[in-house]
């Protein structure tokens, strides 16, 4: 019989936090709206599943990813900002960020403009340098794990740390497999050791998704879809969405490489490649004129796009 792996939503004190709504559930634990009662913060707080507090090493695994989350101080990121355990209940609290995920826009059927998804791309380029700078390695960028902040001038990336602490688990979590196989990274689904790389072809699966409403490989089952990580290629993006500049097209394919060695080394240097991106186009951008030819024909001037 499977251990219950849900968090009671009769909590109502965690720590230094008061729990008051649950704002998502999942078969790692669920989490809730809470309010630092010293400082009055409001946070998210995630309370792991009962079964993962009795499940041998997890607990010192828990302790150890945790303190090297803290490290991560960064604009793109969402701040850690402390953790516990109370009636056998694991739980951190972490930065609360209002707004939806990228994941939400695409499943209401919002397809991005090639502009846009540069601009995301670059902001998640830099959470990455920084998190790859401090050796920790993300492991599952997805759409779901990409929160637009309200007013949608930033983006934050969430829930580093969790495929790793949650792959060493015995527990059947999220349908058998940690992580999200349609942006898993083929090494990745092999099981072989991870790289910052890795991170890198999630970041081209999650370009690709925006552009096109969905990831570059899709199946009715994990192992179709993971069959089609390792072997096939992916529909060349500007193939399905017309007039995107064909360096962001380039860059797309060569992050979604199967071999890691042959994709864009670092996380900044693709996010140079997407600033150049910007630059380029902006350049090549006629500048309107105020200056109104005579005769009788009509000027249309182009808008800023």
């Amino acid at each position: 019989m499977s251990r219950d792996t849900t968090a009671p939503e009769s909590l109502r004190e965690l720590g230094p936090y008061t729990l008051t709504t649950a704002l998502g559930r999942g078969g790692m634990g669920t989490v809730f709206h809470g309010r630092d009662r010293a400082t009055g913060r409001e946070v998210a707080v995630k309370v792991l599943a009962p079964a993962f507090a009795t499940e041998e090493g997890f607990r010192t695994r828990f302790e150890s990813e945790i303190q090297s989350l803290k490290k991560l101080r960064h604009p793109n990121i969402v701040a850690l900002y402390g953790y516990g355990e109370q009636d056998g209940h694991l739980f951190y609290a972490m930065e609360l960020v209002k707004g939806g995920s990228l994941h939400d826009e695409l499943a209401a059927g919002r397809r991005f403009e090639w502009r846009e998804v540069v601009q995301i791309g670059i902001s998640i380029c830099a959470a990455l340098k920084h998190a790859h700078d401090h050796g920790v390695i993300h492991r599952d960028i997805k759409p779901a794990n990409l929160l637009l902040v309200e007013d949608e001038q930033q983006i934050k990336l969430t829930d580093f740390g969790i495929a790793k602490l949650f792959g060493q688990t015995s527990l059947t979590v999220a349908g058998g497999i940690v992580g999200t196989a349609d942006y898993m990274a083929p090494e990745q689904a092999q099981g072989l050791p991870v790289t910052p790389r890795t991170d890198l072809y999630s970041v081209g699966c999650v370009m690709y998704a925006l552009l096109t409403g969905r990831p570059p490989f899709d199946g009715t089952s994990v192992a179709t879809v993971i069959h089609k990580v390792q072997f096939d290629a992916p529909i060349p993006v500007g193939r399905i969405v017309p007039n995107i500049p064909e360096a962001l097209e380039a860059l797309i394919e060569r992050l979604l490489e199967k071999d890691p060695r042959q994709r864009i080394h670092t996380a900044m240097a693709v996010a140079k490649r997407l600033e150049a991106i910007q630059s380029q186009v902006q350049i090549e951008r006629p500048t309107p004129t105020s200056e109104i030819p005579s005769g009788d024909a009509e000027l249309t001037l182009d808008q800023p796009a």
